[in-house]
């Protein structure tokens, strides 16, 4: 009992160090009222310009303050060790390194200030929102820049970003809640709640959970169902070609990114509680948290006067957009949250369930999200896993949990946690993939500057080096013009008609002007193809090829390479 008293008081403390002089909300220089334009006047960023490789930037030298506690992946005790402490001590070095992080962490904020407004300059973003949160505490805000190249209109606290793929956060804290509440299991099979969920694998279809549908090891490759949006198929008709897709790893035995199953966990939650995902985000979820930003729907977006507008680099200038329709996968990539917004919702994971004294879920709900499930495939050294709607992985010795997005849609979000100590690192900003690489430096610079003083790389240039080969591209591609000695093309008569796939669909070959074909995917897109060698034609805009397998004067089937990838194979039978 004592024990458990003591770890009150600590907790207590700490909350009390965290708030002594800055009214509960720490920020940088311009104080929680500066209207956005005074806040972005302190970075001084051409909107248009994109960025070109930045070189080194110097750090700055602040005094070294201590560093965060000790590893929490440290190796567990050996055999014959201690037992584990009791949960009072337990619950005291608990927060004894809250309240330790927070220290360093508000030391090195005018190190990490400077820093922000370097990077923010150095990446081209035209605007941005960076935040930092130790506790239950937002130490740090910093807006900057505009919301649309060519307009006035600054970014602000309350500015709206779509989210991307940290909408599937959302989305398994909403499942958090579910599970707190008794209305559903974790590891409950899906198919308890929705009779109709099928993959190709029989006993993967009657075993599959809500765990494994939000942390990707289902076994499809990855983001399995997202080609089929050219197709022009909505959200269930997608879902439900995902039963004619093979699997490329072993269930529950890998990790890979899934938009379209996490949307199929919102669906099941829909069905098991007869509520739509939509409606239950914003009362489950949104409501209790008192946030009146965050919108989940496009129109939602669409009627806000303060959001941003994406932008991509084109021709070395920044160049605005309109918000993708996300509507399909909605629950993965839909949500669109103000700077407020996220810091609330990240503070909501960092307390396990709780923001200010509002308890949204049961004690120990949240904390599943962030339990790993399976190993995610890396190219690079360091050692990832999923968990229900974040990656995992270490950094300066430390469990790191990230959910990012938005690369798609000219955004970049990222929300990077550090659970054990209670600090988070969040950036938005209206370009991509600047958006994204900034974040990740953002986040890795902080925890640098409160572990050891110093930031040990230039993470800008690190990231931004990272991020500069782009997409992989998919499939084969051709170059423009065939060999010398390729044989000329055949006539396109034999090409004509309507080929099939289970898990595609129908694609419909016809003629386009200038001698090529027309192919149209299902009733969405139609890709131009011209000539090349035989019977190979090549697509202008992605190089990739469309192969016929000619018989007797008669194609018998087409391969089209752009849907040939990560164990798809794109080859369409002729069904006419």
């Amino acid at each position: 009992m004592r024990r458990g008293w003591c770890a009150g008081v600590l907790v207590a403390a700490g909350a009390a160090t965290l708030l002594a002089g800055c009214d509960g909300r720490a920020t940088a220089p311009p104080s929680r009222d500066a209207t956005p334009s005074a806040v972005s006047e302190a970075v001084d960023v051409p909107p248009a310009a994109c960025p070109q490789p930045p070189p080194p930037a110097a750090s700055p030298a602040p005094s070294t303050p201590p560093g965060l506690t000790p590893d929490p992946l440290a190796e567990p005790p050996a055999a014959g060790a201690p037992s584990p402490p009791a949960r009072g001590e337990a619950l005291l070095e608990a927060a004894a390194r809250r309240v330790a992080a927070a220290a360093a962490v508000r030391r090195a904020l005018p190190a990490f200030d400077q820093l922000v407004a370097s990077a923010v300059a150095r990446s081209g973003v035209p605007g941005s929102a960076v935040a930092v949160i130790a506790g239950d505490t937002v130490m740090y805000e910093r807006c900057s820049g505009v919301r649309e190249v060519g307009r006035s209109d600054s970014v602000g606290p309350h500015t709206l970003f779509p989210l991307g793929a940290v909408s599937r956060a959302y989305t398994t804290a909403l499942l958090a809640v579910l599970v707190g509440e008794g209305e559903l299991r974790w590891d409950q099979p899906v198919r308890t709640v929705w009779l109709g969920f099928r993959l190709r694998d029989r006993w993967a279809s009657s075993e599959t959970t809500f765990r494994d549908l939000t942390a990707g090891r289902s076994g499809l490759p990855a983001q399995a169902g997202m080609e089929l949006r050219r197709f022009g198929y909505g959200r269930a008709e997608i879902l439900r070609r995902l039963r004619h897709l093979d699997p490329v790893a072993g269930f529950r035995t890998e990790s890979a990114s899934q938009d379209a199953l996490v949307t199929a966990a919102a669906v099941a939650a829909a069905r098991a509680t007869g509520v739509s995902w939509e409606r239950m985000v914003r009362e489950r979820l949104l409501a209790p948290l008192g946030d009146r930003d965050t919108v989940v729907t496009r129109g939602g977006l669409l009627r806000s006067r303060d959001r941003v507008a994406p932008h991509r680099c084109e021709a070395g200038s920044m160049l605005a957009g309109r918000p993708p329709d996300e509507s399909v996968f909605a629950p993965s990539l839909g949500v669109a949250a103000s700077l407020r917004g996220v810091e609330t919702f990240a503070r909501l994971i960092l307390n396990d369930g709780a923001v200010g004294g509002v308890r949204v879920a049961p004690d120990g709900a949240m904390a599943q999200t962030l339990t790993p499930a399976a190993a995610v495939a890396s190219d690079g050294p360091t050692l990832l896993a999923s968990s229900p709607g974040w990656t995992l992985s270490s950094f300066d010795d430390r469990l790191i949990a990230t959910a990012e997005g938005g690369l798609e849609s000219g955004t970049g979000a990222v929300v990077t946690l550090v659970p054990d100590d209670g600090v988070a690192v969040i950036v938005l900003a209206n370009a991509s993939p600047h958006g994204v690489w900034l974040g990740r430096a953002l986040a890795r610079t902080l925890i640098d500057l409160a572990v050891v003083g110093i930031p040990r790389e230039d993470w800008v240039s690190r990231e931004q080096a990272a991020a500069a080969p782009g997409e992989r591209s998919r499939g084969l591609t051709l170059p423009p013009l065939p060999p010398a000695a390729a044989p000329p093309p055949r006539p396109r008569g034999a090409c004509l008609g309507t080929y099939a796939d289970r898990y595609y669909g129908e694609v419909r070959v016809g003629r386009a002007p200038g001698g090529g074909l027309a192919i149209r995917l299902g009733r969405g897109e139609t890709l131009h193809y011209m000539p090349w060698s035989a019977d190979v034609w090549r697509e202008a805009v992605s190089g990739t090829a469309a192969v016929f397998d000619v018989r007797a004067g008669r194609a018998r089937g087409v391969t089209l390479t752009l849907l040939s990838f990560d164990g798809r194979r794109g080859f369409f039978a002729r069904v006419d």
